[in-house]
């Protein structure tokens, strides 16, 4: 996937994912962290936001002048919530999506954080940064987005200063074999949602290990996700159901991946390849 796919993809469904991930309110376009005291699906992405935190090491008090990259930060609002919980820390994201950046920007000035968030056009896969840059490096639902993953970790590593933390939270494949029909689900899956692929969990061991990281550190977090997942089926219902229709008049005239309600549609796929055990979502975690 060339980063113009990518920028198109945000482009053409942004409206779609503002409503289906409330980007309006959590300024966030990433799954929510659900655990005791948890309740609604604000509370669970601005949790994920501190989950985050933990996995950095950053602490509520104390001396911490950290330098952080958000790598696809989306509209800022991970960077965004963490600048201002931890304002001794600076925060930097990058996203090739322009719109994004002017969202973040302006964000920032509402939250009053431009003193120690910024926001800058760029690629993941080639920063452009110094070498040994931050202190740490985190990806949220975006790492899955590139289409050369060691490139990927091969470039975090890079702009990482030695004993730095890298942490990626996305979804990955299992060694589970999928029979045709859960294939087509996971192609439609990520058809869908602009990926090229997704990696297994112990490609990125491998992959983080072979970059120079070391500490590697994997987390299911399936089970904290669960409730999103879910909540994401019930709004895909209605557009799945309407689809269905579309096949039935039209039959093989009708192409659903052209339809522009595939992407709400296909999101039910990621539960059914779950319950198969073909995907899960994870917290990969190494230090350079």
């Amino acid at each position: 996937m060339r980063k113009e796919d990518v920028v198109n993809f945000y482009q053409n469904h942004w409206d779609f994912i503002v409503r289906f991930y409330e980007v309006d309110t959590t300024h966030c376009i990433n799954h929510g962290y659900y655990e005791k005291g948890v309740h609604t699906y604000r509370q669970a992405v601005l949790h994920m936001n501190d989950f985050v935190g933990t996995l950095l090491g950053l602490k509520s008090s104390g001396n911490q002048a950290k330098h952080i990259l958000d790598a696809g930060c989306g509209i800022g609002g991970t960077a965004i919530y963490l600048a201002e919980k931890y304002p001794t820390v600076t925060f930097t994201g990058i996203t090739v999506v322009p719109e994004h950046i002017q969202q973040a920007k302006n964000l920032a000035q509402e939250h009053h954080v431009t003193g120690n968030a910024d926001f800058q056009l760029a690629d993941f896969l080639d920063t452009g940064f110094p070498s040994n840059q931050f202190d740490a490096v985190y990806l949220i639902e975006s790492a899955s987005y590139a289409p050369r993953k060691q490139q990927l970790l091969n470039e975090m590593h890079r702009i990482l200063k030695p004993g730095g933390t890298l942490a990626i939270i996305d979804c990955f494949r299992t060694p589970v074999q999928l029979n045709p029909l859960f294939s087509r689900f996971y192609t439609w899956f990520c058809t869908a949602w602009g990926l090229p692929n997704l990696i297994s969990l112990q490609e990125a061991k491998d992959f983080l290990k072979t970059e120079g990281f070391h500490h590697v550190v994997l987390r299911d977090l399936t089970k904290n996700v669960r409730r999103t997942i879910l909540r994401c089926d019930v709004l895909s219902t209605p557009y799945l159901f309407s689809m269905m229709m579309q096949k039935i008049f039209h039959g093989k005239n009708y192409r659903m991946d052209k339809d522009p309600r595939f992407l709400a549609a296909a999101s039910i796929c990621s539960t059914l390849i779950a319950l198969k055990k073909g995907m899960t979502y994870n917290a990969v975690t190494g230090i350079k």
